[in-house]
Parts: structure tokens; sequence; C-alpha cells
């Protein structure tokens, strides 16, 4: 894994001790092999699984992944999109609901490497996820111009990673202070504003698959832009995503990275989604391998 430093901010701590890091993790198999099947059975239809009864209500869905995953992974590319789930509305399914709960171990290995970057990244303990939800609007938005569409805060760090995003979706994640509510969409200054985060499916064809996940420092506003783009669909979803949110607890209270959290606040945009999952499950790490 690695992250991409690029000296901004406003303020000389921002710009040595940025509010958003992207972690690459393309050369990390593991993590890799979790995201990349993920979003693949995100896809797929639970009926096309031989599994019994009561798989999907396990506390710890781990082993029905492995098994699942290990299925498609045998199958030629055209097989696997004869799988493909025709619900493009459905945020939460047992068979999502899996999907989100393995995100676990992605944000779990990301923060041990953010451990070693800066010790006011946070402390991972999960399960500790949470699922936002992005729906194209009612209405057309004029093709190359950005709409908000939702909004998220939290008193957590957070890591955040697309677990779907509709082929021909852009997505402008814009972070900034707590106190900039508001934002021109037909401009973007990042400069002025703060990091941008993009996620672009305009030339994907089947499944998303960008080999990132985004850190973004507590308290900040962050505000979700899609791009209005021809022949775009009017509702239904337009991406999902997963974050996970840290906590801070070092032994020495005095110690710079010492405020704490104790959860996060999602505020729906004016056409988003987001919903707790659960976070009272036991969570077995062996699962991954």
């Amino acid at each position: 894994m690695h992250t991409i430093r690029t000296l901004s901010g406003s303020t000389h701590d921002e710009a040595l001790d940025p509010p958003h890091r992207p972690v690459n993790y393309d050369d990390d198999g593991a993590v890799r092999t979790v995201t990349t099947r993920s979003r693949q059975i995100w896809l797929c239809r639970p009926e096309a699984f031989d599994l019994d009864d009561g798989t999907f209500s396990n506390p710890n869905p781990g082993e029905a992944f492995g098994r699942i995953a290990r299925f498609i992974q045998n199958l030629p590319d055209e097989e696997v999109a004869a799988l493909k789930n025709l619900d493009t509305s459905s945020v939460h399914t047992p068979l999502r609901d899996m999907v989100y709960w393995m995100w676990n171990h992605v944000f779990w290995d990301v923060a041990r490497f953010l451990s070693e970057v800066n010790c006011n990244t946070g402390t991972f303990r999960p399960p500790a996820h949470e699922v936002l939800a992005i729906n194209y609007l009612e209405t057309p938005i004029e093709v190359g111009r950005m709409q908000r569409v939702a909004q998220l805060q939290s008193d957590c760090n957070i890591m955040i990673g697309a677990v779907y995003v509709a082929p021909g979706v852009r997505l402008r994640f814009l972070v900034g202070q707590p106190d900039q509510e508001s934002f021109m969409a037909s401009r973007f200054n990042s400069d002025a504003f703060g990091p941008d985060i993009l996620f672009d499916s305009t030339k994907v064809t089947g499944c998303y698959n960008e080999p990132y996940v985004h850190w973004i420092r507590r308290n900040r506003n962050i505000q979700v832009f899609l791009e209005g783009q021809p022949d775009q669909p009017i509702g239904g979803l337009a991406a999902v995503f997963a974050y996970g949110k840290c906590q801070h607890q070092p032994e020495d209270m005095a110690h710079p990275c010492a405020p704490s959290c104790d959860g996060g606040q999602v505020e729906e945009g004016d056409e988003g989604d987001a919903r707790n999952d659960d976070d009272n499950n036991e969570y077995n790490r062996e699962d991954k391998r």
C-alpha cells in the first residue's frame, strides 16, 4: 500500500498533516481480492448461489463470503455477468449487507498501514462500518454540470471505499471545514474549499474496481456532487460506499492524538441515503484468509 501526499491546505499544519489521504492498495493481494470479489458479489442475484437458509443471518458472514468468492473466481467473465442482479434500487439485502460487513477486513488493513504513516489517523476496531448510498435525482442534471446529492460528516476519522459505482457515473467528494455548509455546484476551486475525491465510472462497462480507500479527518464537511451525463437514469442507485469509523484511544491522554470520538453522524443530502449497519458483531480476522 502507499498513500500519495500532495502539499496543500490553508495552514502549515494541514500541509504537513492533510485532512485527506488517498491509499492505493493495488499491491496488496489480499485487500485487492476482497474488494474485487465484494464488488462482483454485490452485483449478483442471491438465488444464483446454492446456500442454505440462514447463511446471511450469521453475525460473522466471512465463511459464506469465502464460499461465494471461490465460486465466482472460477467462472468466465461472461458467466459472472450472467449472474447480474437487475435490482438497482435496494441498498440493503442479506447478500449486500454481507458485502458491506466484509469491508471491515479492508479497513482493518488500511488502518494498520496508516498507523505507520501518522498516529493521528486513528484506531479501527471492527466491525465499525456504515453505508452511504447515492441516488440519481428524479429530475435530469444538465450534462457536464455538478449537482450536490448528499452530505456526510462524522465525529470520527473515516475510511471510505466504493462498493458500487454504476457505469457512466462521475462523482466528486469535496472535503471542507465544518463551517463550509454551501458551495456552488458550477464551480470547483478545490484549493479554496479543500481536497476533492473523484470517482469516475464514465468509461467502465462492467464492475467499477479502482484500488483506493480514502481516509478523511473527523469533523470535516464532505459534500457529494453528481455530474450530469447523457442518458442518465432517473432515480435508482448511482453509487454505494462503505466507510469505516476510526477511534483515538492513546495511552497518554495528553498526547496530541488524544481526542476521542464515540460515533458518527450522517446527513442526508438532496437525494442521498445512509443507514447504520450492525456494529455489535464479533470479528474473526482469520475469515479473510
